[in-house]
C-alpha cells in the first residue's frame, strides 16, 4: 500500500520531476561550455627531521607535527607575497593544496592555475621559496650569537693585522723610538678602556631599564616584540664591549708592567719579547672564536629540518574539470533531488483527501463510488451523460454506486437522498443527475429535487427551464404536481427550483418542505436532492429530514479539515452519513481506487446494456408517480395525473 502511494505521488509529480532533470542537465552542459578550464600541477617534497641534537623543544616534532607545520607555513603570507612577486601575478590560498603522503615524509603540493605553464612554475617558486624560508627562519634562531662572534672574529683579525704590522716595525726602531711608540700605546689603550667603561655602564643600565620587574609573589609582565628585540641587541652590544674591554686591559698589563719603563730603556729586546707575546695571544684568541663560530654554525645547520625538492611539478596537458556529459548527468542528478524535495515538501503540506485510506483514517466513511472523470461529462446538456452513453465506463461506474446504495439500505430503506459537498465546485450537481437517471433505468421511479435554492444547477444540466419549481409551491401559487417535470429519461421527474427565495434556510427547515418529502416519498420509490455545499447551512437543514447523506467529495481537492467540519454538522443534526463518492478521479489514477475498464469487455457491456432495455417495457410510466398519465402543453404534469 505505501509504494502504491509513492507510485501515486511520483505519477502526480512527473511533470515537475522532468522539469527539474531537463533544467539541471541544461545548466550543468551551460556550465560546460562557458566556464575556465583549470589546471592543476603538483609536485613532491621532502621533509626530514634535523640530524643533530635538539637545542630547543621548537623543532621537537614528530613525523606527522612536522609535515603539519609545513603544510600550514605553504601558506603563510610572506610565502605567498614572495610567490606572487617572483611568478609575476597574485597567487592565493585558495589555489595551493598540501597533502602529506601516507606514512611517509612526503608533502604533496597541487597548484590550481588557468595556465598550465604558470601553475608548473608557481608550484616550482613555492617550494624554492618555502626552503629559503625556512633557512632564514631557523638561521634567526641563532643570528644573535653569529653575529656577536662574527663582530669579534673581525675585530680580532684588524687587531692582530696592526699588531703584526707593528711588530715588524719596532724591529727596524731605535731604541728611543720605540719608547716613544710605547708611551702613545700606552695614552691609547687607557683612553680605550675609559671608553669602553663608560659605554658598558650606559648599556648595562639600558638593559636593566628594559628589564621588567616583578613585584613580590607575582611574575614579571611580558616583553613585547619590539623590546624583546632592544633588548638582544643591547645584550649583544654589551658582550661585544666587555671583549674589547679584556682585549685592551690584557694590552694594557703587559705594556705596564712594574719596571717596565726601566727594562724596555735598559733593553729593547724586552720590549720587543712582549710584542711578540701580545701577537700570540691575539693569535690564541683569533683561533678560539673562528672555532665557537663554526660550532655555532654548525649547531644551527644541524638542527636546521631539511626540506628537499624530489619531483619538479610538468606542466598539465589535460584540465581537472569534469566533462560535458559528467556535468550534464551532475545537474540533472540535482536537479532531480531539488525537484523532489519539492514535490515532498508540496505533498506532506497538502492536507487534502486523495485516497479511500485518507477517508477512512480522517472521517471513517466507506468509499461507495468512485466516478472517474471524462471528457465533457460537466458540460453535457439536455440529457445525463449515463442515459447518453449507456455503454460507458462512466454509466458502470454508477449503476455500481446504485448497487452500493441498494447494500447501504438492506436494514432500513432510502427514500430520500440527499446529494452535498463540503465546497462548491466538486460536481455533487453531476452526480446527483447521473444517479438519478441510472436509478431510473433500474425500473424506479425517481424524482430528481433541486435543494439548491442559492445558485440551482440542475435545470442546466438537464436542459429545462426555471421559470417555476419549488419555491413556487412554497409561495402557494402551485401544487407540487404542477411544478414536477418529465425528464429524458423515462421514470425520471424532475422539479427544479424556480425562482430563488431571499430565505433559503428558513424555506428548507420549514414544516411545510418535511410535508414536501413526505408527499414526494408516496409517489416516488427515490428522491434524490441535489443540496448546496456546506459552506451555508441549507445542507444542514436538509439532512436532518432524508434518510440518507451521499458525501461527494474530489480527490486531492477537498481539504481533510472542511471535510471533518462537514461531517461534525451532519453528525449534530442527527443525519444519517451513507459513505462517499470521490468524483473527478484521474484515469491515471483510477486502478488504485478499484476502478476496471468495463469496456473492454464487451459481452459484459452488451449484457447489461440489454438488461436495462429489457425492463423498459415493465416500467410504469412517469404519470404512474400521480396516478395518472399525460402531460400539459408546458410539460408538467396533468392535474388528472397528478391526483
Amino acid at each position: 500500500m505505501e509504494l502504491k502511494l509513492i507510485g501515486q505521488m511520483l505519477r502526480r509529480w512527473s511533470w515537475l520531476l522532468v522539469i527539474g532533470v531537463l533544467v539541471g542537465g541544461g545548466i550543468g552542459y551551460a556550465i560546460s561550455i562557458y566556464q575556465t578550464p583549470e589546471y592543476l600541477a603538483s609536485t613532491k617534497i621532502l621533509v626530514m627531521e634535523p640530524l643533530g641534537d635538539n637545542v630547543s623543544k621548537v623543532t621537537d616534532l614528530n613525523d606527522k607535527e612536522l609535515a603539519e607545520t609545513y603544510m600550514q607555513l605553504l601558506t603563510t603570507q610572506p610565502i605567498l607575497d614572495s610567490v606572487s612577486q617572483q611568478v609575476g601575478v597574485t597567487v592565493r590560498e585558495s589555489q595551493i593544496k598540501a597533502t602529506r603522503v601516507r606514512d611517509t615524509g612526503l608533502l604533496e603540493v597541487t597548484v590550481r592555475d588557468t595556465d598550465p605553464q604558470r601553475a608548473a612554475l608557481t608550484s616550482n617558486v613555492l617550494v624554492e621559496v618555502l626552503i629559503d624560508y625556512n633557512e632564514a627562519l631557523q638561521k634567526s634562531r641563532f643570528s644573535s650569537s653569529e653575529q656577536s662572534l662574527e663582530l669579534q672574529v673581525s675585530e680580532i683579525e684588524n687587531e692582530l693585522s696592526q699588531l703584526e704590522s707593528n711588530f715588524e716595525q719596532r724591529s727596524e726602531q731605535s731604541l728611543e723610538a720605540n719608547q716613544q711608540v710605547s708611551q702613545e700605546k700606552q695614552t691609547e689603550l687607557e683612553q680605550q678602556i675609559f671608553s669602553l667603561q663608560g659605554d658598558i655602564a650606559r648599556l648595562e643600565q639600558d638593559i636593566d631599564d628594559l628589564t621588567p620587574k616583578a613585584l613580590p609573589n607575582t611574575l614579571p609582565p611580558p616583553l613585547t616584540v619590539d623590546q624583546r628585540n632592544q633588548l638582544n641587541e643591547k645584550r649583544t652590544q654589551l658582550a661585544q664591549k666587555q671583549f674589547q674591554l679584556d682585549l685592551a686591559q690584557e694590552s694594557y698589563f703587559r705594556l705596564v708592567l712594574p719596571n717596565s719603563a726601566t727594562t724596555s730603556t735598559e733593553d729593547p729586546t724586552k720590549l720587543q719579547n712582549l710584542d711578540q707575546a701580545n701577537l700570540d695571544l691575539y693569535r690564541q684568541l683569533y683561533s678560539t672564536l673562528l672555532s665557537n663560530y663554526e660550532a655555532v654554525r654548525l649547531a644551527r645547520l644541524q638542527n636546521t629540518p631539511n626540506v628537499v625538492q624530489v619531483e619538479k611539478a610538468m606542466p598539465p596537458t589535460v584540465p581537472i574539470q569534469a566533462g560535458p556529459l559528467r556535468n550534464v548527468i551532475l545537474g540533472a542528478v540535482i536537479g532531480l533531488l531539488l525537484t523532489g524535495t519539492i514535490a515532498f515538501t508540496l505533498e506532506y503540506m497538502d492536507d487534502t483527501l486523495k485516497t479511500p485510506q485518507d477517508i477512512a483514517n480522517v472521517l471513517g466513511l466507506p468509499v461507495v463510488g468512485y466516478v472517474v472523470s471524462e471528457s465533457g461529462m460537466d458540460k453535457h446538456e439536455g440529457t445525463p451523460y449515463v442515459s447518453a452513453n449507456p455503454r460507458s465506463p462512466m454509466a458502470e461506474t454508477f449503476r455500481t454506486l446504485r448497487t452500493n446504495l441498494e447494500f447501504a439500505s438492506v436494514d432500513k430503506s432510502l427514500k430520500t437522498i440527499l446529494v452535498t459537498s463540503p465546497g462548491a465546485g466538486e460536481g455533487k450537481t453531476t452526480v446527483a443527475t447521473n444517479l438519478a437517471a441510472v436509478m431510473a433505468q433500474a425500473n424506479k421511479r425517481v424524482i430528481l429535487l433541486e435543494g439548491d435554492l442559492r445558485r440551482p444547477r440542475v435545470h442546466r444540466a438537464l436542459g429545462m427551464s426555471n421559470q417555476v419549481g419549488l419555491s413556487d409551491v412554497f409561495r402557494g401559487q402551485m401544487d407540487i404536481r404542477d411544478v414536477a417535470r418529465y425528464s429524458k429519461v423515462k421514470d425520471l421527474a424532475v422539479i427544479t427550483s424556480g425562482s430563488l427565495p431571499p430565505n433559503p434556510a428558513e424555506l428548507l427547515g420549514s414544516a411545510r418542505m418535511t410535508q414536501i418529502l413526505a408527499r414526494l416519498v408516496e409517489s416516488a420509490s427515490v428522491v434524490i436532492i441535489d443540496s448546496p455545499p456546506f459552506v451555508v447551512t441549507d445542507s444542514t437543514v436538509l439532512a436532518a429530514k432524508v434518510d440518507g447523506v451521499l458525501l461527494v467529495l474530489q480527490p486531492g481537492k477537498t481539504h481533510a479539515e472542511a471535510a471533518k467540519t462537514m461531517l461534525a454538522q451532519l453528525n449534530r443534526a442527527g443525519a444519517h452519513v451513507v459513505g462517499v463518492v470521490l468524483n473527478r478521479v484521474s484515469r491515471k489514477t483510477s486502478s488504485y481506487y478499484g476502478y476496471y475498464r468495463y469496456e473492454s469487455d464487451p459481452i459484459y457491456t452488451v449484457e447489461s446494456s440489454t438488461a436495462e432495455e429489457s425492463g423498459t417495457g415493465r416500467r410504469k410510466g412517469l404519470a404512474s408517480m400521480f396516478s395518472g398519465n399525460g402531460k400539459n402543453v408546458n410539460g408538467t404534469m396533468s392535474e388528472k395525473a397528478a391526483s
